[in-house]
Order: structure tokens, then C-alpha cells, then sequence
């Protein structure tokens, strides 16, 4: 038995989650530098080393994340979002009010995690989000589907990238939610930052807390996936939680 927060449980809960669960970030600032941007990114990869067993992290480019602050940052910068390729210009031109956008892979210990980052756009997004951050988990050991894992992963995006929310969840469960765009997410786990909203109701047997100035609702992870979305979907509701404000 593992006490996370106000929380006891056991590791011992056979999760329902797909085999290749995620997570999904969004947070408001705009314009991050490559500095910004590498110094959370680094400190999320650090948090997630120590939770998976993960040695090393490349970009899809090939590039050793290691290195000093200086060194991080122009790793980003390798990552300006660019335009179409063409015949004049192969690799796309880029587009510096559009940001960064790369995708970091590691293999731990039975399990493999692909981190992608876009951020330091000029502009927030008017339909879409523009600053996510999205962690997918692959090849995922048995033993490693657990509430521990869980619950890990979304301190440690959390506490090192401080989003406005986090939704860890699956492929059944956003499909079932249809909740895009700039809906709060509905997941095995939500967290909500203190600036987004506030939680006081809870429906079923959800329960919630606090966590790094924010509040972190989590279902059972033996929930299917449709009474997951019933009730996250109705405790968003009832505290008159539905999009992030932006």
C-alpha cells in the first residue's frame, strides 16, 4: 500500500487503461524562449529518469539531451517551426512567431515515453492550444500499469512544467469525452490549476487533491472507460468547470 497526497493505494489495482496511455498538458504563457523552454523540459526529463529508469533522451533529430543550460537551449532552437518544404528551400522556411515544436524519446525500464513539446509561440491559440505539452507512454511492462505510475507522472509534469491543466487518460477515454480544443480534459487523472478553477464537488467516487497549487482529481483505475468520462465529465459540470480561460 503507497499514500499519494490524502490518497492511500495499492499497487495491487488492476488498471483499465489501454495499453498506451498519455498525458496532455496546456499551459498560457506566450513568446517562452529557448531558454524557458529547455530549462522545464529539463527538469521534467530529470523527474521522469528517476521515475521510469530512463538513461538517456534524443530528439527525433538524433541529439543527446545532455549538456549545459547554453547547449539545451540551442537544441531548441534546432526546432523553430517551419513551413512546407519546397524545391528552394527543402527543410521549410522557418516561422519564428510560430515557436518550437520537438519530440523527445527515452526507454526506461519496460517502458518507452515520447515527450512533445510546442511552445514559445507569439500567439496563445484561438481554436487550439498552442503550448502543449503531450507524453506518450509505449511498450509499457505489466507490471508497470499501476497507480504509482500514474500518479508519478503527473506530479512530475506538474511540478517541473506548471501548467494551467494535465489530463492523463487514454485512446477509449478521449474518444468517448470528445472534449478538444480549449475543453478541460477528462482523464483517469485532472489536475486544474488554483487560476483555472477550484474543486468542491465530486460525483461518484472520485476523489481529489491538492497537488503543487492546483487540485488533482483522480478515478479509480479499474474504472472503464465510460464511467470515467460520466463522472469527470459531470464533476467538471458541477463546479462550473468546462474551458481554460485564455
Amino acid at each position: 500500500m503507497t499514500t499519494v497526497g490524502d490518497m492511500s493505494v495499492s499497487s495491487e489495482v488492476r488498471t483499465a487503461w489501454s495499453d498506451s496511455p498519455s498525458l496532455h498538458s496546456v499551459w498560457l504563457a506566450t513568446s517562452e524562449s529557448p531558454e524557458w523552454i529547455a530549462a522545464r523540459t529539463d527538469a521534467l526529463l530529470n523527474a521522469l529518469s528517476h521515475v521510469f529508469g530512463v538513461n538517456s533522451w534524443q530528439t527525433y533529430k538524433g541529439d543527446s539531451w545532455e549538456g549545459s543550460p547554453e547547449t539545451l537551449a540551442d537544441i531548441v532552437r534546432r526546432f523553430i517551426v517551419r513551413d512546407r518544404p519546397t524545391a528552394d528551400d527543402p527543410d521549410g522556411e522557418a516561422i519564428p512567431e510560430s515557436g518550437y515544436s520537438f519530440i523527445i524519446s527515452g526507454v526506461g525500464q519496460g517502458i518507452e515515453l515520447d515527450v512533445r513539446v510546442s511552445a514559445g509561440s507569439k500567439a496563445l491559440g484561438s481554436r487550439l492550444p498552442m503550448h502543449t505539452l503531450w507524453i506518450r507512454l509505449r511498450d509499457i511492462a505489466p507490471a508497470l500499469l499501476a497507480t504509482e505510475m500514474c500518479d508519478d507522472l503527473c506530479a512530475a509534469v506538474i511540478r517541473s512544467w506548471e501548467p494551467a491543466t494535465a489530463v492523463f487518460s487514454d485512446d477509449p477515454v478521449r474518444q468517448l469525452a470528445r472534449r478538444g480544443n480549449w475543453k478541460i480534459g477528462v482523464g483517469y487523472r485532472t489536475w486544474i490549476s488554483a487560476e483555472v478553477g477550484t474543486v468542491t464537488h465530486l460525483v461518484d467516487t472520485l476523489t481529489a487533491t491538492e497537488l503543487a497549487g492546483g487540485t488533482l482529481i483522480s478515478a479509480p483505475d479499474d474504472w472503464p472507460a465510460t464511467r470515467v468520462v460520466e463522472a469527470v465529465t459531470a464533476t467538471l459540470r458541477e463546479n462550473g468547470l468546462d474551458e481554460v480561460p485564455h
